[in-house]
């Protein structure tokens, strides 16, 4: 009987050591850290969530997990190799919080499981330039799916496929190619797009907007184009 008591607590041990915690709950911090990373209160510790793949294969090396409703602190990077979702299944999983070049993250992934394919994406939440230019407001956003609206390209950096981008509140970095092949060349300074989405990371001291794929940047049509347009579609119906 002893021995099934002390077999039953051990289960348990087991079991409420990995606590089942929100995306939220892992990345809310107010503590800048002793390097200004702001880590997770639950750094080092294991922990177990669940939510919607927004994107993979990013640098080859995991993919991100979000809440059903984006919004601040409510992505997440998961750092590895050995599981591979596609974007869009909504996943269980148990991992260490860690810190990955200052990015919040879960790595030794195990106890993953898939409850469900093909989930709706949550809506990118809309953000300014200047909020991830401001290390105090970007790290709220770090791992979310987020959106730029009425942006122009102010710079292009050395490297291709980064470039700098405002909508008059502050300037912001976006990077092209983190979840596929790099393009040719960052796009001309005064380029101007009525949105662009995509994963804000961090890493480096920077933070960074990530798109998925080409389709995630949309180029601001000028007024001109559009009046013709709309000319044509009246003229149909005279």
């Amino acid at each position: 009987m002893k021995r099934s008591i002390l077999l039953i607590s051990a289960m348990l041990s087991l079991c409420l050591g990995a606590g089942a915690l929100t995306i939220y709950e892992i990345q809310y911090t107010s503590s800048r850290g002793v390097d200004n990373s702001f880590p997770s209160p639950y750094l080092g510790k294991v922990v177990s969530v669940e939510g919607v793949v927004t994107a993979a294969g990013y640098r080859n090396s995991g993919f991100f997990l979000s809440e059903n409703v984006s919004g601040a602190w409510r992505g997440i990077f998961v750092q590895t190799n050995s599981y591979t979702p596609s974007v869009g299944s909504y996943v269980r999983l148990t991992g260490e919080v860690a810190e990955t070049y200052g990015m919040t993250c879960l790595q030794d992934i195990r106890n993953y499981r898939v409850l469900d394919r093909n989930r709706p994406l949550p809506k990118p939440v809309i953000i300014s330039t200047g909020q991830l230019e401001n290390p105090h407001e970007a790290e709220a956003y770090e791992g979310v799916y987020a959106r730029l609206i009425n942006s122009s390209v102010s710079s292009a950096k050395s490297a291709s496929g980064k470039f700098m981008v405002t909508d008059g509140s502050g300037q912001c970095r976006i990077t092209l190619g983190a979840f596929g092949a790099k393009p040719a060349q960052s796009p001309a300074a005064g380029t101007q797009y009525a949105q662009i989405a995509g994963i804000v990371t961090f890493g480096y001291g920077e933070y960074n907007l990530n798109p998925f794929s080409a389709s995630d940047l949309q180029i601001q049509q000028p007024v001109s184009t559009q009046n013709r347009s709309w000319g044509k579609i009246k003229s149909i119906y005279k």
